[in-house]
């Protein structure tokens, strides 16, 4: 009974010593230590991305300690990322395009393939420092009329999704859509026309979601061009063919689907329906008052 008793009271004094510690069980002081660590983390990235020079080491850095920053400094985090990336891409575009260099790539280079994965592809050192500099940068190699150039590599930005600001992630998702698969190429559309349509509807909910949002102008400049690319298409697959100036069939099909799907206050949606309504009328045949709809309500600005 006494070994009971001296039990018990040994479980009642570690209970109360617990109590008395500082911060034991204080949700305050817990929260203040979190705080102190998420603060201690991003003085610590800050100088990281000051210099694109930095980037490898900031990459690293973020992705092993951004989930523990909060959303607001992860959010800050991440555009400053992203700063540098478009502050440090020009220079990296020189280096790849040395004559040189474009002919060793052109025996190289795959599609969708990384950096990294194209570095360990070539015996050639200078050329595999490059690659391989630059995928540690955050950058992917991307080809048009045969030449070959770095872009930032949005789709490596998906892991900063769960933890920054909704918007920002929101604008991640679409930035590393246009990465993934770039809409166009040698003055054409490589997507198809659904796709050309609901990127511009995604642009679009963007703008309208978040008007305050830091990225906005990105977002707006980009909903621009595919709203262009929508209701003119690109030179080389124009959305009336040249010879007989009739729709083209893939689109109208798209925008068709597109329509009979999507419903809600768009302005998008309610132009585009409006000027299917009209093509409908006109056999989709662009002729003068086709012309002067699109001339009214989707202008080309001025070259």
């Amino acid at each position: 009974m006494k070994k009971k008793a001296s039990l018990l009271s040994a479980v009642i004094a570690a209970i109360l010593t617990l109590q008395i510690l500082p911060g034991a069980g204080n949700p305050a002081s817990a929260a203040k230590a979190d705080s102190s660590h998420a603060d201690a983390i991003y003085k610590t990235a800050l100088p990281l991305l000051t210099s694109s020079e930095k980037l490898p080491q900031a990459i690293k850095y973020l992705n092993s300690h951004i989930y523990a920053t909060g959303s607001y400094r992860a959010t800050v985090l991440t555009l400053k990322l992203e700063n540098l990336h478009k502050a440090g891409l020009q220079t990296w575009e020189s280096k790849f395009s040395v004559s040189g260099v474009q002919r060793k790539l052109a025996s190289i280079y795959k599609a969708e393939t990384s950096m990294s994965k194209l570095a360990e592809s070539t015996q050639d050192t200078s050329l595999r420092a490059l690659l391989k500099g630059a995928g540690e940068s955050g950058y992917k190699l991307e080809t048009a009329e045969g030449y070959y150039f770095p872009v930032i590599d949005y789709g490596a930005y998906r892991k900063y999704k769960l933890y920054v600001t909704d918007d920002i992630s929101d604008y991640i998702t679409i930035m590393a859509t246009e990465t993934d698969l770039p809409p166009s190429k040698d003055n054409g559309l490589i997507i198809s026309w659904t796709d050309v349509a609901a990127r511009a509807l995604a642009q679009e909910q963007f703008t309208q979601k978040y008007p305050g949002s830091n990225r906005i102008s990105a977002v707006k400049s980009l909903y621009s061009m595919y709203v262009t690319n929508t209701f003119y298409g690109q030179n080389n697959t124009p959305l009336f063919h040249y010879d007989d100036l009739e729709m083209d069939l893939e689109a109208q099909k798209a925008y068709t689907g597109i329509l009979a799907q999507k419903s809600g206050s768009s302005p998008f949606l309610q132009k585009l329906g409006s000027f299917m309504k009209l093509l409908k009328d006109k056999q989709y045949k662009l002729d003068d008052e086709v012309k002067a709809f699109l001339k009214k309500e989707v202008p080309l600005e001025p070259q």
